[in-house]
């Protein structure tokens, strides 16, 4: 039986490969100005995503925990008031400043590499035009989809954890409904429904230990490339489509 320690998963994964791609996310998610980022809510929300990678099995790369120590510096730094005998240190004001900066640059280039990854090539580093290179038109759904993150869906899964309810997620442990049972349930709804939406699967879910069932699950079935994630919307619900079956329609 497939058991929640046997399932580790390393990062680059599901277009999410670093620390600005987790605050970036979080700015985005709740609307704020990436020119003045509000520190406070930012490090609570990072440590939030943080805990419930760890307790996941997802690993997390040194760089996650040096931004961590520094959000956690600049908001501690900037909670003191300022005399002049500790002037040499660095200044959380400058801190944040540079953070957006950091931000901004990487916004732009997560852009352009999108842009230019979603791009037909037609020979070595020559790519078609398209005019509309962001949204695609995926077979068995209405309307144009993206490509979600793993970042998109561990937001979903909070939304599930909070309905829920109750203790630690590092405190679950799952033993009623095992994760292979979890991804042979959503196999065989693939196979007749051919789309599914996260939302769907978890409506049932009554007990945080069956949602992280089905959380690895989908993350695990992802990671072995058998289905792709997609969103109509930035933070909208997860269509979850079979790549299998795609292949099947393509062939």
């Amino acid at each position: 039986m497939l058991e929640r320690d046997e399932i580790k998963f390393s990062l680059p994964f599901l277009n999410f490969e670093g620390p600005l791609d987790l605050l970036l996310h979080l700015v985005r998610k709740n609307k704020l100005d990436i020119n003045d980022i509000p520190i406070s809510e930012v490090t609570r929300q990072y440590l939030e995503y943080l805990e419930i990678m760890r307790a996941l099995n997802i690993e997390i790369a040194s760089e996650f925990l040096v931004m961590a120590a520094t959000l956690l510096y600049i908001k501690s730094r900037s909670l003191l008031p300022r005399h002049e005998e500790v002037e040499e240190e660095e200044d959380p004001e400058e801190m944040r400043r540079e953070m957006s900066r950091r931000l901004k640059e990487y916004e732009k280039f997560r852009e352009a590499s999108r842009a230019l990854s979603e791009k037909p090539i037609l020979g070595r580093d020559v790519f078609v035009r398209e005019e509309d290179s962001e949204r695609k038109e995926i077979k068995g759904t209405d309307v144009p989809l993206t490509e979600a993150s793993l970042l998109d869906l561990i937001s979903a899964f909070r939304e599930v954890m909070d309905r829920v309810g109750g203790g630690e997620i590092h405190a679950v442990t799952v033993d009623r409904l095992s994760i292979a049972d979890a991804m042979g349930f959503l196999i065989d709804r693939l196979e007749s429904e051919r789309v599914i939406r996260f939302s769907d699967v978890m409506e049932e879910v009554r007990t945080r230990a069956e949602a992280i069932a089905f959380f690895l699950a989908i993350l695990e079935l992802a990671f072995m490339g058998r289905i792709s994630l997609h969103q109509e919307e930035p933070f909208g619900d997860i269509t979850i489509i079979s790549r299998e079956e795609r292949v099947q329609e393509e062939s």
